[in-house]
């Protein structure tokens, strides 16, 4: 497949890529490590007269501790963040998730902000233009069908990050930048719930940073994926935990997160009540599973069917848990 013809940018500073963002506005695609716009580019599923390139945006780049928290540029490699000395066991959700993204070639290429920003995906969207001739413009390419839903009056793709589900678990928060401004977010609020436009970025903003809270009480957090290839494949469904203990032992904060569950990871309340005020060894992990899975939106979009892809998150879910609980008994106990 040929690419369309567009200018390459490559600005060396943030405030040049924000104003080159802001100059050539939706014409404009934000190139980081490249592996997933690359697919996009070949599939016609954009068409960018121009693309910028970050790669020589040094600011982007690097893992710094600070004052109870620790500052991923978003540019920053998953080999990096896999592989860093800084982040603590209390957040090895973070690193387990970008060491069991793709493989090694891709983890050496892909940042953390493409990770955290990659666009949501469905059986019938990323084709070829020859087969979604066939099939007709779905919602996602400003049709108004969805093929995976029968009736369906919105589109239904699904969001399939790797580190989005272990940062919501463990509280992360990611800072955007404009000309003259910028905001911080949780990272769930990065997402609109929508498979048309996944993200809540507006115009111009460039997603710079992802600052993580370095927990003071007794904390751990685990993340678990389930792919059909382990070496190349999205997760078909995912689950991050994250708990820590206060007095007694007792659980007083926790979040279980659900990926590719929707256009969005999920947060899974249910799941989350039904560990909070116990002790480690009190926590009904089958039940809890079971509750995480009911928040995933599943449908026959991906290479398995929905109502199996719900399962396995309940597993993956128990797994999860398990690994946080047998981590959190060795914390309390140290």
């Amino acid at each position: 497949m040929s690419l369309s013809h567009f200018e390459f940018l490559s600005p060396t500073t943030v405030t040049e890529a924000l104003s080159l963002m802001a100059e050539r506005g939706g014409k404009l695609q934000v190139l980081a490590g490249g592996t997933e716009l690359m697919g996009r580019l070949k599939h016609g599923l954009v068409n960018p007269s121009c693309v910028m390139s970050l790669k020589r945006v040094r600011s982007l780049v690097g893992i710094k501790n600070r004052t109870r928290t620790l500052v991923i540029g978003a540019g920053t490699t998953l080999r990096e963040l896999a592989e860093s000395p800084l982040i603590p066991d209390a957040l090895k959700a973070v690193s387990q998730a970008a060491r069991l993204v793709a493989a090694p070639a891709l983890r050496n290429l892909a940042t953390v902000g493409g990770n955290l920003l990659q666009n949501t995906r469905c059986l019938y969207y990323n084709q070829s233009a020859l087969v979604r001739g066939g099939l007709g413009p779905c919602f996602k390419l400003g049709g108004t069908v969805c093929h995976a839903v029968k009736g369906g009056k919105r589109c239904f793709s699904v969001y399939q990050g790797d580190l989005a589900p272990a940062l919501i678990a463990v509280g992360a928060r990611a800072k955007l930048q404009n000309l003259g401004s910028s905001r911080t977010v949780a990272i769930e609020e990065l997402f609109t719930g929508k498979g048309k436009a996944p993200f809540v970025l507006a115009g111009g903003e460039l997603l710079t940073e992802i600052v993580l809270p370095i927990p003071v009480k007794p904390s751990v957090s685990a993340y678990q994926k389930f792919r059909l290839r382990g070496s190349i494949d999205y997760p078909l469904a995912s689950a991050a935990v994250f708990l820590s203990t206060g007095k007694k032992g007792v659980i007083d904060s926790a979040r279980i997160v659900v990926g590719a569950a929707g256009p969005a990871p999920k947060i899974a309340a249910e799941a989350t009540e039904a560990i909070i005020s116990k002790k480690a060894q009190d926590v009904a992990t089958e039940q809890v599973g079971t509750f995480a899975a009911k928040a995933m939106e599943a449908v026959n979009n991906m290479p398995l069917p929905g109502p199996y892809r719900r399962k396995i998150a309940a597993v993956l879910t128990r797994r999860a848990l398990q690994e946080a609980l047998i981590d959190l008994a060795q914390v309390s106990n140290a």
